[in-house]
């Protein structure tokens, strides 16, 4: 089963209590940043028969025999250190299952524990994981109009929230729905014209609102070519919330025209604090009957324990037990990168592209020992840094900026060295990357925890296909039925 429910506080707390144990003990690999891996030796920190036997493999054994969800490798018959396997394994029984579900009857099952009668779920269109993003009804036909400037991962996305956020919609009578963050309005004209759904737009930046309405008249235009009027039309709004935001239901409601008592909080990759703010919203106020949000960006999120509205911690679970183990910035984002895409590029043919993070941590040598002021400074982007020259890509990541490498700098004993060790660099980025699920399931099982801990049942979904969408865990609380049990 891959939904995780959020009904028992206590086994949530000895989750992320393990998750925390483990995490603490090799947060000196968490926190490490690669490109000090020449500054701070980094290949010295990991134990002899670590570093022995990663030297060993190639880049596509690391891929197979520590990355992959099978373990095996083909060509490898090198039988790895046994404390090395058992971080592999406790790192894959840490973390929550990332696989996407098939159908929606893990979202049905939670609904019904929450009271909701099973007679209202038994006409629900099943989420097929390979069908296109298509509208239903008379505006089937323009299905070619919501793909407009959506590629194909979003395409993935927009149809499986879509289906479930209408699907919870028509279960819980809740028609009207706040999309928040909802940039050029892709998501919204999908539940909105596709699915008839009441939907409010909230978006910071009025240039993506301005771009939203635009689209939507050109949706709106194809209809009236095909003779198509029964449509809902989206409204658009810029409004910045904050951490601080605690009336959200007042700033909704003067936009609110259908007769409703309720909302529903939608967004679609909330980032750093946004998803935090959502879910306090959701928990205090009886005027939002749902909430359904995936998190991204999670090293945007504030960390200060002094703050009632930090983004983590959000548990007093967490806050008050747990502060030995605080999860750091570096930690959270490791968390945002993709395992699963990057395990399947760690192939002969892909693997020297990585390259570039041992280019990068030779650069930080030079750089420290010229301009200390210059450590960890953000350079500029090389394309296809791997297929040039050292000396090359340091100038080109260098340029507009005030340093002035030598050539006999770029060439030199050094230089040379670290650039042969291109291989220990990217080893040590994978072990890093191993550890990104495991810190990913303590930021979610937090929330969850958060929310139990003010009396409400969550659930964990992976929604999304974690190879085309790599943020792919649903956070979905719905307030019961009246009378019901608790789930």
């Amino acid at each position: 089963m891959s939904a995780v429910l959020g009904h028992d506080c206590f086994v949530l707390q000895e989750k992320i209590r393990s998750c925390h144990t483990f995490l603490n003990t090799y947060k000196w690999l968490t926190d490490s940043f690669v490109l000090d891996f020449f500054t701070e030796n980094h290949w010295a920190k990991l134990c002899t028969s670590w570093a022995q036997s990663l030297d060993l493999l190639t880049l596509q054994e690391m891929g197979e025999c520590l990355l992959s969800q099978s373990g095996t490798s083909k060509t490898n018959s090198l039988v790895l250190p046994l404390s090395l396997l058992a971080f592999k394994a406790a790192c894959k029984a840490l973390s929550l299952d990332r696989t996407a579900i098939s159908s929606l009857d893990e979202i049905i099952s939670y609904l019904i524990k929450l009271g909701f009668k099973s007679a209202t779920l038994q006409h629900c269109e099943w989420m097929s994981p390979n069908s296109a993003c298509k509208p239903k009804g008379a505006l089937r036909s323009l299905s070619q109009v919501f793909h407009r400037q959506v590629k194909p991962k979003k395409q993935h996305e927009l149809y499986r929230m879509g289906q479930c956020c209408a699907t919870i919609s028509q279960v819980t009578k809740c028609q009207t729905v706040a999309d928040v963050g909802a940039g050029v309005g892709h998501l919204s004209r999908f539940l909105s014209y596709g699915h008839g759904l009441d939907v409010i737009c909230l978006e910071c930046e009025e240039k993506f609102g301005s771009a939203a309405v635009k689209l939507d008249s050109k949706l709106e235009e194809s209809c009236a070519r095909q003779g198509i009027t029964n449509i809902t039309t989206p409204r658009h709004i810029t409004l910045t919330l904050s951490p601080y935001t605690k009336n959200l239901m007042e700033l909704l409601e003067p936009h609110i025209i259908k007769e409703t008592s309720a909302v529903g909080l939608i967004g679609l990759h909330t980032c750093g604090d946004l998803g935090p703010t959502l879910i306090r919203n959701f928990a205090v106020d009886p005027g939002i009957k749902f909430i359904l949000a995936i998190g991204c960006c999670y090293m945007k999120m504030s960390l200060d324990r002094t703050s009632p509205v930090r983004g983590y911690p959000m548990s007093n679970f967490v806050q008050n037990q747990l502060n030995p183990s605080f999860v750091s910035y570096e930690a959270l984002e490791v968390a945002c990168h993709a395992l699963e895409s990057y395990s399947g590029r760690l192939t002969d043919l892909e693997s020297e592209k990585f390259k570039v993070h041992c280019y990068r941590a030779t650069l930080e040598t030079l750089l420290i020992k010229l301009e200390p002021p210059l450590q960890r400074a953000g350079l500029r982007s090389v394309k296809n840094a791997h297929l040039l020259p050292f000396e090359e890509y340091a100038r080109k990541a260098l340029d507009k900026m005030d340093v002035k490498l030598d050539f006999s700098d770029l060439s030199s004993e050094h230089v040379q060295s670290c650039l042969k060790q291109w291989k220990r660099v990217v080893m040590f980025y994978s072990l890093r990357l191993m550890l990104a699920p495991v810190i990913e399931t303590v930021v979610q099982l937090d929330r969850l925890l958060y929310l139990a801990e003010q009396g409400w049942c969550g659930c964990l979904l992976p929604l999304f296909d974690c190879r085309l969408s790599p943020r792919n865990f649903a956070l979905l609380c719905v307030k019961p039925e009246p009378k019901s049990e608790s789930c």
